[in-house]
């Protein structure tokens, strides 16, 4: 009731969130049976201003490196992984919708990934998977958050077309200001939303460039750009069972991963009765590039899969756990590096 009183009264919302998820390494070429944890508190407050208008903010604090501090991977184990930081402000924009909503401008401190690449059923380190390589095509160098804009028109529900940039070196911690357009990241995304029959699919086509010096693999020398394309589709097949497809091309001159797919789906209500519990499976796996299986002894150099399943139970109206288990094969491409096995539980307030 408070909350519906500062919106209706002050234009005021706000969204609290505290996560934390204890990992262990089952299994791998060293540091076996070691546990470690991730954690992170959440504000997030949207003031709305003028019509069409409204102001974003984030404040947080962060906790622990989790298991990744000992394991060498492409796709990351937890997403949330990081740096002990007491306090710090992730993003600051501001937003104008136009034209019913069929414009919409964001602008300031900001993360394109909130708005490009997305997946119904695979883009959320939340409540869905753990790993960034099932949250995120790793073909597209998002930047951390930063200073950046982006404008999406959508014409019709169905049709819609975004661009975005953003400084590439950005630093989620910092204001973004001293290192502000030092270098860009553009991203151009169009998507359809069909409906066939009852159920609905989102069909994405991405585009993206970075614009910055970047040292090539080979050794010889620099180059001071770099394209990609991406797709990300999901579509529900049965009532409460949708599936997800991704997949990514980078340039193996500058980029480790050549190649990227991922693939796999969520089914809302596994059991009988536990209607908003939800299970997820998906397979990801990273093709290095030819550059890259060169400068690392070809014959050393397998391409990365990592295998990973959760169940989110809703234990109540506030809190969700989620149990998780993960299986990298040839982990950081290293065909003589032992699968690692990773399991895992995330409590979400």
């Amino acid at each position: 009731k408070y909350r519906e009183h500062l919106e209706n009264e002050y234009g005021t919302e706000f969204a609290f969130l505290v996560n934390y998820t204890q990992q262990l390494i089952v299994k791998s070429s060293r540091d076996q049976g070691k546990s470690r944890g991730v954690g992170y508190v959440n504000l997030e407050i949207e003031q709305r201003l003028w019509p069409g208008a409204a102001v974003f903010i984030e404040l947080e604090s962060d906790r622990g490196r989790g298991v990744d501090q000992f394991l060498s991977t492409f796709a990351v184990c937890n997403t949330n992984s990081g740096e002990d930081i007491d306090f710090y402000i992730p993003e600051f924009y501001l937003e104008q919708n136009l034209f019913a909503e069929k414009i919409s401008l964001s602008a300031g401190k900001l993360d394109l990934s909130d708005w490009f690449d997305g997946n119904l059923v695979a883009e959320s380190g939340d409540t869905q998977f753990l790993s960034c390589a099932l949250i995120n095509s790793l073909t597209i160098p998002f930047p951390a958050k930063g200073l950046g804009a982006r404008m999406e028109f959508k014409p019709y529900t169905w049709l819609y077309f975004a661009s975005g940039a953003s400084t590439a070196r950005a630093s989620s911690t910092k204001t973004g200001l001293s290192d502000g357009f030092n270098s860009l990241f553009f991203i151009n995304e169009f998507g359809l939303s069909p409906r066939i029959g009852s159920f609905q699919g989102n069909y994405r086509f991405i585009f993206h460039m970075n614009h910055e010096k970047l040292e090539r693999i080979d050794g010889d020398g620099e180059r001071k750009e770099d394209l990609g394309y991406g797709i990300s589709f999901d579509q529900e097949i049965i009532k409460g069972v949708t599936l997800f497809l991704r997949y990514g091309h980078a340039d193996e001159r500058v980029r480790d991963i050549k190649h990227f797919w991922s693939f796999g789906g969520q089914i809302i209500e596994p059991i009988p009765g536990r209607k908003f519990d939800c299970l997820g499976l998906g397979v990801a796996r990273s093709i290095m590039g030819k550059d890259y299986r060169e400068a690392s002894e070809e014959e050393a150099a397998r391409a990365e899969t990592i295998y990973e399943i959760y169940y989110s139970y809703n234990l109540n109206s506030y809190i969700i756990l989620t149990p998780n288990l993960q299986i990298v094969n040839n982990p950081n491409a290293d065909k003589a590096a032992k699968t690692v096995i990773v399991c895992g539980l995330r409590f979400l307030l």
